[in-house]
């Protein structure tokens, strides 16, 4: 099966640990990642190295993501990203999966000044310290930060799926659990604009609805489309809220 080629798979746990030292691919291509950081550096002066994870030794086994994740930077990520996205590193990350009331999905698409101008995705950003907590990366933790720092909606855990999905693309693997929220799309984007308008944070051009039926936006990204689709062929799920 290609890289390329979408896999989607039911998680029952997700120990995605903590590793000391440094990443081997980093190690590995330093001075070719300085040189390509000052590159797209020149092409694009809003870019920022800030701290990022990788991971090593990832594994899917028996409904059990694992792995060691090592504390790298983000011109680390670019260069891989960019760079064909050789084996032997993975990229790791929660997204979130937002349900509307009116049946769409919320998705954004990225401002022209962020490393990826232009895309459609979940809201959703690679884990930093802050979801580290006794040594393994909390993966619900990243889902409910990035959806409310990008966005100011909520991760409710009530109102969540209770299982972890997993989709499986281009040499990265993409967490989610399915979250519901009490309003359309039309009410989501307004709150995304107050929220801006709050911050300041412009990483975000706007809004995208995404559904059934509907023709896909352009510019989504093969892990969306996937978990897209997915979702809208398993419609029914269990929420966490008890009855």
């Amino acid at each position: 099966m290609s890289e390329d080629e979408a896999v989607i798979c039911t998680l029952d746990s997700v120990r995605l640990m903590l590793g000391e030292g440094a990443l081997r691919f980093e190690t590995k291509n330093r001075p070719a990642i300085e040189r390509y950081w000052q590159s797209a550096l020149a092409a694009n002066p809003r870019l920022w190295n800030g701290p990022f994870f990788m991971f090593e030794d990832v594994r899917i086994e028996n409904g059990i993501l694992s792995g060691t994740g090592r504390a790298t930077d983000f011109a680390t990520f670019l260069y891989w990203r960019d760079n064909g996205r050789p084996a032997g590193v993975t990229h790791v990350t929660g997204t979130s999966l937002p349900v509307m009331a009116d049946g769409s999905l919320f998705a954004i698409r990225m401002a022209g000044h962020t490393a990826n101008a232009g895309l459609v995705y979940f809201p959703a950003g690679s884990f930093d310290a802050a979801d580290v907590a006794g040594g393994q990366f909390d993966v619900t933790g990243n889902i409910a930060r990035e959806l409310n720092e990008e966005t100011g909606l909520e991760f409710r855990e009530g109102d969540a799926e209770a299982i972890h999905t997993a989709v499986c693309v281009e040499g990265a693997i993409h967490v989610t659990r399915r979250n519901r929220l009490p309003f359309d799309f039309d009410e989501a984007l307004r709150r995304l604009r107050h929220h801006q308008a709050q911050t300041g944070d412009d990483e975000i051009d706007t809004a995208v609805a995404i559904r059934p039926g509907a023709e896909t936006p352009g510019g989504l990204k093969p892990y969306a489309r996937a978990l897209a689709d997915w979702h809208f062929e398993n419609g029914a799920f269990s929420c966490s809220r008890r009855s």
